[in-house]
């Protein structure tokens, strides 16, 4: 197992207040180079988390789609603020992704392949 995957793997025991339910059914269905991203991602809902006593948050799942991040949580008890807050925390992290090989964690952009959107690098692209 890569250290990227160990980190992904490790999320939900790291946060709890946005795991309820331990591990996703499915795991983290994307590659290693977005792991980074994701970790901070969740440390950003965390925080935001203890700031707002009332509010709490279920990842439900977070996959790659169309060669961006799909983060799909269900939120309880958060006010508008708090709301927003976490939705910008989550928009940035996806714009973010789009940006980074979701293999390797290098440079890259959103590219269509013969209608298959993926984010990898030039080196990644061309090792299957």
């Amino acid at each position: 197992m890569s250290e990227a995957r160990a980190r992904l793997d490790a999320l939900p025991t790291t946060y709890p207040r946005l795991f309820p339910k331990g591990p996703l059914p499915w795991g983290f269905e994307l590659g290693d180079g977005w792991s980074q991203i994701i970790a901070m991602l969740c440390a950003r809902l965390d925080t935001i988390l203890q700031d707002t006593p009332g509010a709490s948050i279920e990842v439900r799942q977070v996959k790659e789609k169309f060669g961006g991040l799909r983060f799909y949580y269900e939120l309880h008890g958060a006010d508008d603020e708090t709301a927003a807050e976490l939705r910008e925390a989550v928009d940035l992290a996806a714009a973010t992704c789009a940006h980074v090989c979701e293999r390797c964690g290098r440079r890259s952009a959103v590219e269509d392949s013969g209608g298959w959107l993926s984010t990898l690098c030039s080196a990644c692209r061309t090792d299957p």
